[in-house]
């Protein structure tokens, strides 16, 4: 298709396709109110209330747009997701941009439609962690990389500021998450195997774009000069520390879940299109190899770890962009296919049909759910019956400690005072981002403990008589999603809580891993 034709088509393509994806932004707004934050977004906000260079685990992006809406819409699940709604607008917008400038306007219908109608994509447009502008701004980068490294008869001289913009955006997705250090390697990879990429790589402009990439990313290396390095300890020798060999059921674990993440049968597409992709980029098509080296690095990468490191759903979600638009390409293509359509139709179908039963999960209790994996149920329920505790022992209130960062983060949030909270570090374990945050109890206050009996304190009565003076055990909470059962909280008061110094001549040995 022409250039000329493809622009027509492009415009042709757009009034539906806005509606569509604003649309489904309205309907997005009205939800994100209706559910319950997940603990991971409970966690960010703590980030936003705490707000810094960088954290221990994650760069600093996604509080900073969680506390710049919380400004605008108070301490609300609206302001918490506000910033993946509008994300999840824009990635649809520039993943059709992306597949209409590779290959056709209707491949770029296709891959937004596709990735609108995953687990993954589709929950990461209503739940706010960093892969939400990590994942934007990756997909942004392949869009300004497509006119740095394509043929079109322009010179590599011309519109060399792409590079600079090219260079903000490896800074910001690298701002989000560290998965986008794959991002700036796979940059120069596809420059080396690209003719344009070569001439352009004879310019000072794609080394000069390092500047503002680095500039973008420089908090995160303030933060971890003033602190010994630690998210770098943490993402490289913490989590080695973690691997005791090879765990064939982690394989399993890992394709099932990314069959429900994009859908089953959309999996099984992906995979192929991957190994058409490899193919493509061997024989010098030079879309393939641009997807291909933003796809299956990171594809290949996670898989191998995975018999060795639990791989999480939302981990592999940007080595899928590439492959979304490849397949959608490819499905574009074979159109006149019968058995093609229907695949590609039952593939977003099936896709659909999963990612709209997780919305609709919380809200309707018939839809049956394994409750020990709800994350998203409970949590306003415990905060009333931690509430009537608090205010039973009289004032001062007495501080909470949540056992994990999820618990202590989901009581912060929906407690009517939104108090500062404490985790694991408070019963002699490690609380990740709770570490490095100022301890709000003062030495001999009181606290009620509250522990998840999915993620139970483990040596309680040890923990707790090295920490408290004296300990009652409070009456346990159950909490529910309609009529079903999702979990129990025990709940423990904790009267004159010792200082760090108490509780280390005491000799109580720390937790090396702690509630994670």
């Amino acid at each position: 298709m022409s250039r000329t034709s493809s622009g027509a088509a492009h415009s042709s393509g757009q009034p539906w396709f806005l509606v569509f994806v604003l649309g489904l932004m309205l309907l997005r707004l009205v939800y994100a109110g209706q559910v319950e934050l997940a603990p991971q977004e409970a966690y960010y906000w703590q980030y936003a209330r705490h707000l810094d260079l960088s954290y221990l685990d994650h760069p600093p992006l996604c509080a900073w747009w969680m506390a710049l809406s919380m400004r605008l819409l108070g301490n609300t699940e609206l302001a918490v997701r506000l910033p993946a709604i509008l994300s999840s607008t824009l990635l649809s917008g520039v993943l059709y941009s992306l597949g209409a400038r590779l290959y056709s306007p209707a491949a770029g219908v296709l891959a937004a439609l596709a990735a609108n109608a995953t687990v993954l994509f589709g929950l990461g447009a209503v739940v706010m962690t960093p892969d939400v502008p990590l994942v934007l701004c990756w997909t942004a980068a392949l869009r300004v990389l497509c006119e740095l490294v394509l043929p079109d008869g322009q010179g590599p001289g011309r519109f060399a500021w792409r590079w600079y913009l090219l260079g903000l955006l490896c800074g910001l997705a690298l701002l989000s998450k560290y998965t986008a250090a794959l991002l700036p390697l796979q940059v120069l990879a596809t420059a080396l195997v690209t003719r344009r990429g070569r001439e352009a790589l004879r310019t000072p402009h794609p080394y000069l774009a390092c500047v503002p990439m680095l500039a973008v990313f420089s908090p995160v290396l303030v933060w971890n000069h003033a602190h010994g390095w630690a998210s770098f300890a943490f993402q490289t020798t913490s989590r080695a520390r973690t691997v005791d060999g090879f765990h064939g059921y982690l394989v399993g674990r890992y394709l099932g879940l990314q069959a429900v993440a994009v859908g089953p049968l959309l999996y099984l597409a992906l995979w192929l299109t991957a190994a058409v992709l490899a193919r493509q980029a061997w024989r010098g098509d030079a879309r393939a190899r641009l997807l291909a080296l933003a796809s299956l690095p990171g594809l290949a990468l996670f898989t191998l770890v995975s018999p060795l490191h639990w791989v999480k759903m939302n981990w592999v979600a940007p080595a899928y962009i590439g492959l979304l638009v490849a397949a959608a390409a490819g499905a574009c293509a074979l159109r006149e296919r019968r058995a093609v359509r229907a695949y590609a139709a039952l593939s977003v179908g099936v896709g659909a049909v999963l990612m709209v039963g997780m919305y609709l999960m919380p809200l309707c209790p018939w839809i049956p759910f394994r409750e020990r994996d709800n994350l998203v149920s409970g949590w306003r329920e415990l905060a009333e019956a931690v509430q009537r505790h608090r205010e039973a022992a009289g004032l001062p209130a007495p501080g909470v400690v949540g056992w994990g960062y999820k618990t202590a983060s989901e009581l912060a949030f929906y407690l009517p005072d939104r108090p500062e909270t404490r985790s694991d570090a408070a019963l002699g374990g490690r609380g990740l981002a709770y570490d490095f945050w100022p301890d709000p109890a003062a030495p001999g206050g009181d606290a009620i403990i509250v522990a998840d009996q999915r993620q139970p304190l483990r040596d309680a009565a040890t923990r707790l008589g090295a920490h408290c003076a004296a300990v009652v055990e409070l009456p346990s909470v159950t909490v529910h999603r309609g009529p079903r059962t999702v979990t129990t909280f025990s709940l423990w008061s904790c009267q004159h809580a010792r200082t760090p110094r108490q509780v280390a001549a005491r000799g109580l040995p720390v937790d090396s891993e702690g509630a994670r």
